[in-house]
């Protein structure tokens, strides 16, 4: 009889410590997603320190908080993708330099509609109860 309360016991004792293990991994996934993907003080794109002597001129014309070159870049892609930019400022901005913005946007883009979802919304909630035990 004692190894059947002992049995009952360690099955306890081991989903208590897969209860821990996956309230760590939301957690964990959360603290990613907003510490690192969208901290205010760091380029979005480089993950450069913005400097905080430099006022964007256009911080609310980007969608993403850019360091200076970064945000000179975005604006010089913006042009070009749109038919408007004249030749690339620079030689290194070719047609793949291009690629790289339009794919790195959309990558962003799907970033944000995931963060939308309402699984990503779900795993916010239960997070937050965890958080509160």
């Amino acid at each position: 009889m004692a190894e059947i309360i002992e049995f009952g016991r360690r099955a306890q004792d081991l989903k208590s410590v897969k209860d821990t293990s996956l309230r760590q991994r939301k957690i964990e996934a959360l603290r990613k997603i907003f510490q690192c993907t969208r901290c205010m003080m760091k380029c979005a794109k480089c993950g450069a320190q913005i400097e905080s002597d430099w006022q964007d001129p256009q911080k609310y014309a980007t969608p993403y908080p850019f360091c200076r070159n970064c945000h000179e870049e975005y604006e010089e892609y913006k042009e070009r993708a749109s038919g408007r930019g004249g030749a690339p400022r620079y030689y290194w901005h070719n047609e793949a330099w291009m690629e790289v913005w339009g794919s790195w946007l959309e990558h962003q883009q799907w970033l944000d509609q995931y963060r939308q979802s309402k699984e990503f919304l779900q795993l916010l909630e239960e997070a937050d109860e965890l958080l509160k035990q």
